[in-house]
């Protein structure tokens, strides 16, 4: 082969190899950036169901429970994943966060959460929040519970993809 015809294939190799490290650059970027409502294991996270469990007729809107006061939330608001956001769950004596059928908060198709993840209560006249001895840790504003803390108006916690606002 003459010169030219082995530069011009080295040339075409250096363009694949080029194409090649931009398709792995671009396929770890698209895992690494997202979302915290991406699918997991190519399961659609659930649809949002209505506050208090029970089916809102047809042409009528679901009633959320009533915001909190004076610091003391009494809802938890469905943040991320986007299909279930604005979902409100009523703070009564406890709510439960996992997997499990039996949970007052039931999250189904997320990896990272566990049969029985969390529990908000009342506890001494305040209401708190307690990881259930989870595999991957429950998050009260970005930082991993290692022990029951305080909830209060506008505190996020986070199980898995799955961020509730206290309101």
């Amino acid at each position: 082969m003459t010169d030219q015809v082995l530069d011009v294939l080295k040339l075409v190799l250096l363009a694949l190899l080029y194409v090649f490290f931009a398709r792995v650059l671009w396929a770890v970027w698209s895992e690494v950036r997202q979302p915290a409502n991406a699918r997991v294991d190519g399961v659609s996270p659930p649809a949002p169901t209505p506050a208090a469990g029970v089916a809102v007729p047809a042409g009528r809107r679901e009633v959320k429970p009533a915001a909190g006061r004076g610091g003391t939330p009494a809802r938890l608001v469905i943040l991320e994943p986007k299909e279930r956001r604005g979902t409100a769950f009523a703070l009564g004596t406890r709510v439960d966060i996992g997997r499990e059928t039996d949970n007052t908060v039931v999250i189904e198709g997320d990896a990272y959460i566990s049969s029985h993840h969390a529990a908000i209560s009342h506890h001494e006249g305040r209401i708190v929040v307690d990881d259930l001895d989870s595999r991957n840790g429950t998050y009260l504003n970005g930082v991993r519970l290692t022990q029951r803390q305080p909830l209060n108006t506008g505190d996020r916690v986070q199980v898995g993809y799955t961020v509730l606002e206290a309101q």
